[in-house]
């Protein structure tokens, strides 16, 4: 069905390739899990599996046609459907059902077709209450979900999914791959871009990239830390009272109690559209609350879902020092090295442009951009949600430096594994309500208990 034959590329300008010399086949019914470091190369090489982007040498074939000819190309407008990692970039419409309907409209689908296909996919993703609603007004979660939809709505022949859930909760990842195992089952071949173990060895084939070429099909190790630091005393760096927050009529956050101690990790958990980002942003001072007080003992920063959205210098030094310059603070410069080394993020990349950084590297300098400024409390909105092994380890040892250093922080995620590994105590959210504030082990421990808030490892999405 598709294959690559030693193929190769080299971004302009760049010194060395970000792909050499990868090969891959893949038949009806197959999953292929592609796994590296961040910036090896998984990116590009869906990129070029999809058409986009042309190799400077080597061949892909679709159907025995050469990709990049007239009629493979013909080809892959039909047979091919791409998902982005930033689900947000692939969004063209207006609306949820617009957006599904978009790719069969296209392709010139019967309106009686077109209309079951749009309900019935609506239904399967959990989005038919918000079939009318603006994409861009919904939750990373439902944002992902959706473009999901859209790109499965057409039928294609080969799906290339770049980490596609990432910021699905735990309903819409079991969702997500009921999915898959029907479009398999019919015929459909899925590419796979991950940084779960779990997820990978779903897969009926599996490379690894690294150094931008292609290794053997080792996996990573799940990361697991059994010596989680607390030092929480009785100051408050967080105080939040009787919180309520509305969009318009629809209320997002209502009436939470919290408080959040100066040397704690909290897991702000919850399904999509729960009020977890919305809490953080007013926590921020982003949103103003309808009623009800927030009080923090120091400045409290935010690190986006998104990475790029926070991003916007020329350079990677330049976008990190920008905070603690325009907030006054003494030696921006040397502030902004000194987060960017706490991130693994070294000098060969001050120079260059955020947005030529993979989505895992974005992600850590967005977060460097937040340490920059000294905050007492830092809250984090899925931060690795795309990163690699060292990314993950980096980010663990850096929660567990910042707890040492008497900072507060919240963790905002759907990686039960991940937040398990940085906080001792955990929260949740329902319809914007606080239903559990306690241990974050019981919750690990506890598989009824986390399945009724609606939260899942990896492992319970797959089994009964």
């Amino acid at each position: 069905m598709l294959k690559a034959d030693n193929i190769t590329y080299t971004y302009p300008g760049a010194e060395k390739p970000a792909i050499e010399n990868i090969s891959l086949e893949l038949g009806f019914g197959e999953m292929l899990a592609i796994t590296g470091p961040n910036g090896s190369g998984k990116t590009t090489l869906a990129m070029v599996l999809a058409g986009v982007i042309r190799p400077d040498s080597g061949m892909v074939t679709l159907f025995d046609s050469d990709l990049f000819s007239e009629k493979g190309r013909a080809l892959a407008r039909k047979k091919i459907a791409l998902l982005f990692q930033d689900p947000q970039d692939g969004i063209l419409t207006t609306s949820v059902e617009r957006e599904i309907a978009f790719g069969p409209e296209n392709l010139a689908f019967s309106q009686d077709k077109l209309r079951g296909l749009v309900g019935g996919l609506l239904h399967d993703f959990g989005l038919t209450e918000f079939r009318s609603r603006p994409v861009e007004e919904l939750s990373g979660g439902g944002v992902e979900r959706c473009a999901l939809a859209a790109a499965v709505a057409t039928d294609p022949a080969i799906i290339i999914l770049d980490e596609p859930d990432s910021f699905l909760d735990f309903s819409g990842k079991r969702r997500f791959w009921k999915e898959i195992d029907r479009l398999r089952a019919a015929g459909s071949a899925i590419i796979h871009i991950t940084q779960s173990r779990t997820i990978a060895e779903k897969a009926d084939k599996r490379i690894i990239l690294g150094d931008n070429t292609q290794h053997n099909i080792a996996l990573n190790d799940n990361i697991i830390n059994t010596n989680i630091s607390s030092i929480t005393s009785s100051n408050n760096l967080l105080s939040i009272d009787n919180l309520v927050f509305s969009y318009d009529s629809e209320i997002a956050v209502d009436d939470v109690n919290l408080k959040i101690h100066a040397g704690e990790c909290v897991a702000i958990l919850g399904a999509s559209g729960a009020g977890k980002t919305t809490l953080a942003r007013l926590c921020a001072g982003l949103y103003k609350p309808d009623s009800g007080h927030i009080v923090s003992n120091g400045r409290v920063g935010i690190s986006f879902q998104f990475p790029a959205k926070q991003l916007f210098a020329e350079t990677v030094l330049g976008d990190v020092a920008f905070g603690p310059k325009s907030l006054g603070i003494g030696n921006p410069e040397e502030r902004a090295r000194n987060a960017l080394l706490r991130v693994g993020i070294d000098e060969s990349f001050y120079g260059r442009s955020p947005f030529e950084l993979s989505d895992g590297e974005q992600r850590r300098v967005g977060i460097a951009g937040i340490l920059a400024t000294d905050p007492s409390t830092i809250i984090f909105d899925e931060p690795a949600a795309t990163l690699d092994r060292k990314g993950r380890r980096l980010f663990i040892e850096l929660v567990s430096r910042l707890v040492a250093e008497n900072r507060a922080v919240g963790i905002i995620t759907h990686d039960l594994e991940l937040v398990a590994a940085c906080a001792k105590r955990a929260i949740v959210l329902d319809n914007g309500r606080l239903v559990y504030d306690g241990e974050m082990a019981k919750i690990m421990r506890e598989k009824d208990l986390r399945l009724s808030f609606g939260l899942g490892t990896d492992e319970d999405i797959f089994s009964s």
